[in-house]
């Protein structure tokens, strides 16, 4: 596993790859900035963003805290246990963990990180193109990124900037709801129409194998291609969308990424027959996807993520904040003229479950 040339050496003394990686001391700044610079009234005065970073080489972890302790607080951990027990001492705004470790696995350690401290925001890094890890990375860990490496200084620093930004927000907002007299003052959710559930499937066998299974109460559509299924974005108020990543000889990813950009607040859950590495990478990163279902599936298991995803909008209903988490990378490359076409659709779309520009983009 080989780190970047342009990453700057490990700051470690000589010997220390022996040793357990230590937590870095932390260095006050003159004034309380989120990583744009901007003020944050909720922090401390001195106090700076906090980064964790695990992974089982320590020159990886030396090397990346070279390129981030200037800026932010660093904290890094050579072993799962360590950076628990790092992260039950101190409230780090984002995490990011190798894959391939001895003694705990990346998807593993995100896993027990989200239940030390749900908010802080989550990143895997690995080297190998780990499918079974990178689909439970989505199903378990619910990653906000994933890399690659090597990776370059811009692209991390890039992601991490985003990362803390978000970070920092659900750390506010907790402190605003810790700080709340009683559960009174919560934030109101507004009665609107129950969000509906939308497949996207060329065959409807697999839609009336599920209806059975959900609340007869709950609106569930389905849709035959991709025109149908926009048609129905207008027409209905989709809140889920479960989606096939092919449609007859249509691949669906475009309309996946775009629809993210578009209504962040729309989840979606990936059913496909097979599964590649790079494109469900892909997929996390600028789909957002809510969940990935590989064939041979049960009805059962995509009946409880389609009730997890439900559960979700409801939370992001009741905590707006927590959307920023379903901020995505842009898709890159030129668009076509077809991509164009698709995106003003989406622009197009009523929005009755939650308005535009909740997010903050």
């Amino acid at each position: 596993m080989s780190v970047p040339e342009r990453l700057p050496p490990p700051t470690g003394r000589p010997g220390a790859s022996s040793r357990p990686a230590a937590r870095l001391r932390p260095v006050a700044l003159r004034s309380a900035t989120g990583p744009d610079g901007s003020s944050n009234p909720a922090r401390t005065a001195g106090e700076r963003p906090k980064i964790l970073f695990l992974d089982d080489e320590e020159r990886i972890v030396n090397a990346l805290a070279a390129l981030f302790r200037y800026k932010y607080q660093v904290f890094t951990a050579t072993r799962g246990a360590q950076a628990l027990a790092i992260m039950r001492e101190h409230h780090v705004h984002v995490v990011v963990s190798d894959q391939r470790m001895p003694e705990m696995t990346g998807v593993e350690f995100l896993r027990q990180a989200k239940a030390v401290s749900a908010d802080s925001v989550r990143i895997l890094l690995t080297g190998f193109s780990d499918l079974p890890a990178i689909i439970d990375s989505v199903n378990d860990g619910e990653v906000y990124r994933f890399l690659n490496k090597p990776w370059g200084n811009q692209e991390i620093q890039a992601v991490i900037a985003d990362a803390l930004a978000i970070g920092l927000a659900l750390e506010a907002d907790r402190r605003a709801t810790a700080a709340a007299p009683s559960a009174d003052t919560a934030p109101a959710v507004a009665a609107a129409e129950q969000p509906a559930v939308l497949m996207l499937h060329d065959k409807r066998e697999t839609f009336e194998r599920l209806r059975p299974l959900l609340d007869n109460t709950q609106p569930f559509y389905f849709a035959r291609t991709v025109d149908e299924c926009v048609d129905a974005l207008h027409s209905k108020s989709v809140g889920v969308v479960v989606s096939d990543l092919q449609v007859g000889k249509r691949d669906t990813a475009e309309l996946l990424k775009l629809l993210k950009q578009e209504h962040p607040h729309i989840l979606t859950i990936v059913v496909a027959d097979n599964a590649d590495a790079n494109q469900v990478v892909e997929l996390i990163n600028q789909a957002k996807i809510f969940r990935y279902v590989l064939a041979p599936y049960k009805p059962q298991k995509l009946k409880f993520f389609i009730e997890s995803a439900l559960a979700q909008l409801q939370r992001y209903k009741r905590f707006p904040t927590l959307l920023r988490e379903q901020h995505a990378e842009a898709p890159k490359g030129a668009s076509s003229g077809t991509v164009a076409s698709l995106r003003e659709r989406l622009r197009a779309l009523r929005s009755l479950f939650m308005p535009r520009g909740t997010v903050a983009r």
